[in-house]
């Protein structure tokens, strides 16, 4: 069984038992979260429901595993007159959840 759930703009296809990285969130580690928002389910016999937008009654439970960031980048940023530059990193923090069951 498998879900496609909406998550603060972004759509994840999901299954029981998958790792999903999402951006930052509040709750601590071994928290459940719940997701409401789920545009599909689909089932192991080929049966599919769509939602309108979403699947009524249609849930999907996760568990926080750990939080963590991504890849460092750089952004530069150079001004061609006079030499300047400026060079900058940044790190995307994200929220490691496990899919627990699809309802």
């Amino acid at each position: 069984m498998y879900a496609i759930l909406n998550d603060r703009g972004r759509q994840h296809k999901v299954s029981t038992g998958d790792l999903l990285q999402l951006d930052k969130r509040q709750e601590e580690v071994g928290a459940k979260i719940t997701f409401d928002n789920v545009l599909l389910v689909g089932g192991e016999g080929g049966s599919v429901k769509v939602g309108n937008p979403n699947v009524a009654g249609a849930t999907v439970v996760g568990e926080v595993v750990e939080h963590t960031k991504g890849e460092k980048t750089i952004a530069h940023h150079r001004v061609r007159t006079n030499s300047l530059g400026r060079r900058r990193g940044h790190r995307t923090q994200y929220t490691v959840v496990k899919i627990t069951s699809i309802a």
